[in-house]
């Protein structure tokens, strides 16, 4: 005869062992995605969870008094409801409650520690730059490069912008980290925090300096002011090429090819190897050709040196 109880005792094992399984890939796919959480809102969301079931338990608990499936569910769904949101409340804060245990952090650091980290946290415009990768790979600057999810964010929404221009840049910033990525002389990590604040992402790439002790390593002209005034060191790209440029002096002969007309009257405009401006003087009816020059005066200003310069005699070379 046909056994109703074996078949019963089958059908049961297998919905609990179809249970088991559907446990374990939820258990899988919260475990990653909890790894990619940075540590304060893990930590502020396992103490909302906590909360949220304790308070959600006793809301629900006179609710389990109610006859048939009222009491059997009614309580469940309390106490689901509760802790979701307790769980909202708690995770809404991590932002206060991060700064203050900075600020809790920073009354008790003693006055005699020295910031000696290593990291250096590189921004959207670096990476858009692209020579990052070459001055790492020669060695003169060492240490972790940290890459804040946010500043991924941003080249991100670059990378897609409707102007090419934009679109071109981000593209470069994207296909640079690529290559860093795969590049085993590379000590890169991608961090996490401040990925959800409001703030411009400026200031929380000075947040995230101060909490590291790190170091900035950008190209952004007003980056690099805000943080040196506030005491962060910064690794400015454009100051390190300015500063590695050959040495002119008024007097000095070079060999330049005048690429361009100048802004005044009757003047050429040459680069040197390293992008450094040439002006002229009479230097237009040179153009296109290498001619023999003579430093005769150079500014110094914001954007780098402005060197000027006169044809010598035997000018033309090609």
């Amino acid at each position: 005869m046909f056994n109703l109880t074996n078949t019963n005792a089958s059908a049961q094992d297998f919905t609990f062992f179809l249970a088991i399984l559907l446990i374990a890939v939820i258990s899988l796919f919260l475990v990653r995605r909890l790894l990619k959480v940075s540590f304060p809102y893990f930590f502020i969301g396992l103490l909302g969870v906590i909360a949220g079931l304790i308070l959600g338990s006793q809301a629900a608990k006179p609710f389990s008094q109610l006859p048939g499936n009222y009491g059997k569910w009614l309580p469940i769904i309390i106490d689901v409801f509760v802790t979701v949101g307790v769980l909202d409340l708690f995770l809404a804060q991590t932002k206060n409650a991060n700064q203050f245990i900075e600020r809790i952090f920073a009354k008790y650091q003693p006055d005699k520690m020295i910031k000696n980290s290593k990291d250096i946290i590189v921004d959207t415009s670096i990476l858009i730059d692209g020579r990052i990768f070459e001055i790492i790979r020669t060695g003169f600057i060492n240490g972790k490069i940290i890459i804040p999810q946010f500043v991924l964010i941003e080249l991100q929404n670059i990378a897609d912008s409707e102007d090419s221009l934009r679109r071109t840049k981000g593209r470069r910033g994207l296909d640079v980290l690529d290559r860093m990525q795969h590049d085993q002389d590379f000590n890169l990590e991608i961090i996490d925090e401040l990925t959800n604040s409001k703030e411009p992402v400026d200031q929380r790439l000075i947040r995230v300096a101060k909490l590291r002790n790190a170091k900035i390593f950008t190209a952004d002209y007003n980056l690099n002011k805000i943080a040196t005034i506030q005491k962060i060191e910064v690794l400015n790209i454009n100051e390190l090429i300015e500063a590695i440029k050959p040495v002119l002096n008024p007097g000095d002969d070079i060999v330049v090819k005048v690429t361009q007309e100048g802004k005044e009257p009757d003047q050429g405009v040459g680069y040197l190897s390293d992008g450094t401006m040439i002006v002229i003087e009479g230097g237009l009816k040179y153009l296109n050709k290498d001619i023999h020059c003579q430093v005769s005066r150079i500014y110094q200003t914001l954007a780098g040196k402005m060197i000027f310069a006169q044809p010598k005699k035997r000018t033309r070379i090609r």
